[in-house]
């Protein structure tokens, strides 16, 4: 029997799930320039092709670098409006990828300012994916169950690290509490956005699935927002946590036994014992192959994300060294 021929028409068609997917990471361009000019945010380029170049390249130095780009995306997503359409957006664009269910991340804290928290900007972000919902899910062969309906969740994300200029949300929390260690402001920062995700589950009904931890792993450790993770753990929602992509494989096991995570954003060195660098790991071998066991036993997740490594990573500039 000769083997189907994969084809990208057959790759669009195959019912699919997304779980690691960033909102300020996915407007289109288009819509980032008409949010911007509407919202007079001045962007490195204002035409698609000038953003390519600049901003959105197939390749940067490193991971901090592919971040600066978050900081015009969530700049124009200050509003109910702007999020509402973003959202709606890119349901609708991973809608015709064949994506039937998706988790939408992102940290709604860099869209806030006075007069709009963060259960503002997520109830913005719900209607934009029940618009999206139900306009896909009006298809008959939806209706008549032929074809798997479209549902998307919201993950909720802390961050491992923050400055005054990140948001008006931040820049107040830092300077309410001067006079504490910035560590324990990120974890307190972090304990607030998951009682805000816990809230707009459970009292305003939003589809909010679970939480993530994101931003740069060297030198900010997951350990720091443990109890924030304690916190998701009793209220029953999902934890995911960013690691293994920007450090080695020891932040790994950090995240699933500080934070309980249930699946791992990225995992990109998990086998990678030449990639550890806690000097107290003598057996290097040994712990990554044990580390992989208990990834394995325990059915942890890896969301692996190959066009972003591919993006961020220098080293891995062609797919076959993706390890």
């Amino acid at each position: 029997m000769a083997k189907p021929k994969i084809t990208a028409e057959l790759l669009r068609e195959l019912p699919k799930t997304d779980l690691h997917v960033h909102l300020d990471g996915s407007l289109r361009p288009s819509t980032l320039i008409e949010l911007a000019c509407e919202r007079k945010v001045k962007l490195p380029a204002m035409s698609e092709a000038g953003l390519y170049k600049k901003v959105f390249k197939e390749s940067y130095r490193d991971l901090p670098e592919y971040l600066q780009g978050f900081a015009y995306t969530t700049a124009v997503l200050r509003d109910a409006e702007a999020i509402e359409q973003v959202s709606y957006e890119l349901c609708r664009d991973a809608q015709a990828e064949g994506v039937r269910y998706m988790e939408i991340r992102f940290a709604p804290q860099l869209c806030t300012h006075d007069g709009f928290d963060v259960l503002d900007v997520l109830k913005a972000t719900a209607r934009g994916i029940e618009r999206a919902e139900k306009e896909y899910n009006r298809k008959p062969a939806i209706r008549s169950g032929a074809e798997p309906a479209f549902r998307a969740g919201i993950v909720v994300c802390a961050m491992r690290f923050f400055t005054e200029g990140f948001s008006p949300t931040y820049a107040e929390m830092l300077a309410a509490l001067a006079d504490l260690p910035r560590e324990q402001v990120y974890g307190i920062a972090s304990e607030a956005v998951v009682r805000s995700a816990i809230k707009a589950r459970d009292e305003l009904g939003l589809p909010v699935v679970g939480i993530d931890l994101a931003g740069p792993e060297r030198g900010y450790p997951a350990a720091t927002h443990k109890r924030a993770y304690e916190l998701a753990h009793a209220a029953f929602l999902g934890k995911t946590v960013h690691a293994g992509e920007d450090y080695g494989p020891e932040s790994i096991f950090q995240a699933i036994t500080d934070c309980r995570a249930d699946r791992i954003g990225h995992g990109t060195w998990l086998f990678q014992a030449s990639r550890i660098e806690d000097r107290s790991i003598r057996d290097r071998r040994s712990y990554v192959e044990r580390l992989a066991r208990f990834v394995a036993d325990r059915r942890i997740t890896l969301e692996v994300c190959l066009t972003s490594n591919l993006q961020t990573l220098p080293v891995l500039n062609e797919l076959r060294k993706h390890p």
